[in-house]
């Protein structure tokens, strides 16, 4: 199974919601998108399971990788494993049920919806990663969202919330790849 659809889907969806005028249009483009996406995590389940019931036995199923800048070794590596499965099966409930909570979202609906897609896709490429330039690639693609949704949508100290929590993410990122770096 190619593991990219995962990311293509609602990335394409999310660019789909773009031209879209009337929030119930974003809303229902925003629901099938999401529905698509717990049945291709159902799928990919499906896919995992047959293959380890044919008996292969290796760590990742259904890897993948391309070079993005060869040379600094930086490359598009992606697969999967149990744990990996589970949490993409995870994401795409919450991403369903993101929707379908947020459905009467009135504020910059379409941008709420736009987002929310787009976060997805920056999960979806944090779980399949297997090479740590992808993984912290996906990861912040996934920053920006979530500043912005909890920093417009959010309640209380909205704006100092999201603050903090792109500070500490891009910390924590930025010490765990500077630890990766040097214990080379």
């Amino acid at each position: 199974m190619n593991l990219s659809l995962l990311i293509l889907l609602p990335l394409v969806a999310a660019i789909a919601i773009i031209p879209i005028k009337g929030a119930r249009s974003v809303r229902i483009v925003s629901l099938i998108s999401a529905s698509l996406q717990l049945a291709l995590a159902f799928v990919l389940l499906y896919f995992y399971w047959e293959e380890r019931s044919s008996g292969d036995t290796t760590t990742m199923l259904f890897e993948d990788s391309y070079a993005w800048y060869a040379p600094l070794h930086i490359n598009y590596h992606v697969g999967v494993d149990g744990i990996s499965i589970a949490m993409i099966l995870l994401t795409a409930f919450v991403v369903l049920a993101g929707v379908l909570v947020s459905w009467n979202v009135e504020k910059l609906s379409k941008e709420f919806f736009f987002l929310l897609l787009f976060l997805s896709v920056g999960a979806y490429g944090f779980f399949i990663s297997l090479d740590l330039f992808t993984l912290f690639f996906f990861l912040e693609v996934a920053v920006i969202p979530k500043f912005l949704l909890i920093g417009i949508w959010g309640s209380g100290k909205k704006e100092y919330s999201a603050m903090k929590l792109a500070l500490m993410l891009m910390t924590g990122s930025a010490l765990v790849v500077d630890g990766g770096w040097t214990a080379e």
